[in-house]
């Protein structure tokens, strides 16, 4: 029993330092779906019609950091798509038109494990947006502080797109 013990230990540790160092910055590192697991969220944060991917620009988040409002406005005045699973965190796509923006954003950290953290208050986040741009949003903390560092998501423009197309048809929450 206690080397049944040692040996899941070393596995869970092999992991997290393995999968820590894999860290890509884009929105990849948020938790894959994984059938039911975790959720999909698709936010259009702008009127009208849905414009093709290549046409926005697309803000993805690391999956702990939660944007709630864009320019001003609550993200649940705008329109938004979900595929729900058994976590509430998971991918998280909002698209914008081009332009700047400033998002007011807070974080919440529930991956499953004793320990639970959540922001107090929201943060201001000031971003350039262009077309077929995909900005990332990864939570970075020090002590009591935390902040969202602005990463290059393009790489995962893919997966995104794959996703947007999933989601687009979906009813509006």
């Amino acid at each position: 029993m206690k080397s049944l013990k040692t040996a899941a230990l070393i596995l869970a540790t092999t992991t997290t330092l393995l999968l820590g160092g894999c860290a890509s910055y884009d929105y990849t590192d948020a938790p894959p779906t994984l059938g039911v697991l975790y959720s999909k969220y698709l936010v259009i944060g702008y009127p009208g019609d849905i414009q093709p991917i290549n046409e926005v620009g697309v803000v993805t988040t690391d999956g702990l950091i939660q944007i709630h409002s864009v320019d001003g406005k609550s993200v649940n005045t705008l329109r938004r798509m979900k595929e729900s699973g058994f976590y509430s965190g998971g991918r998280y796509q909002l698209h914008l038109l081009p332009g700047t923006h400033t998002l007011g954003m807070g974080f919440h950290d529930d991956r499953g494990g004793p320990s639970k953290s959540w922001s107090t208050s929201d943060i201001t986040k000031v971003i350039e947006i262009k077309a077929g741009s995909v900005v990332h949003l990864s939570k970075w903390e020090s002590g009591y502080r935390w902040g969202a560092n602005i990463n290059d998501g393009a790489a995962a423009l893919p997966t995104i797109t794959a996703d947007f197309e999933s989601l687009r048809t979906r009813t509006p929450d």
